[in-house]
C-alpha cells in the first residue's frame, strides 16, 4: 500500500554570492579626514567614488564621510591658524610697540 503523502523534495536555494569588497580608497578618505590630513580625506573621497562607479564596489558612505568630515575638519584648521597667527602678531607687535 502506498503512503498516503507525497514528498516534495527540497526547495533549492540561490547559491550565496558574496559580497563585492569595500574600496580601500574609501577607507583611507575616512581614516585620513579624521586622523593624519584632512585634505588627504577629500582627494581619497572623491578617488573612491570614481572608482566606486566603474568597479561597482562598496563603500560609497564612507567616500562621503571622508569627504564631509575632510572639507569641515579642513575649515576648522583653517580658522585655527587664522586665530593662531592673529594671536601671535598681536603678542610680537605688542611686544615691539613696548620698547
Amino acid at each position: 500500500m502506498p503512503y498516503p503523502y507525497q514528498y516534495q523534495p527540497y526547495p533549492q536555494y540561490p547559491q550565496y554570492r558574496p559580497a563585492p569588497p569595500v574600496n580601500t580608497y574609501a577607507i583611507l578618505a575616512v581614516i585620513l579626514a579624521f586622523v593624519a590630513f584632512p585634505p588627504l580625506g577629500i582627494y581619497f573621497g572623491r578617488k573612491a567614488r570614481e572608482q566606486i562607479e566603474q568597479t561597482g564596489e562598496r563603500g560609497i558612505e564612507l567616500a562621503k564621510v571622508g569627504i564631509v568630515a575632510g572639507w569641515i575638519l579642513s575649515c576648522f584648521y583653517g580658522l585655527f591658524v587664522i586665530v593662531w597667527c592673529g594671536f601671535a602678531g598681536s603678542l610680537v607687535f605688542s611686544g615691539l610697540s613696548g620698547s
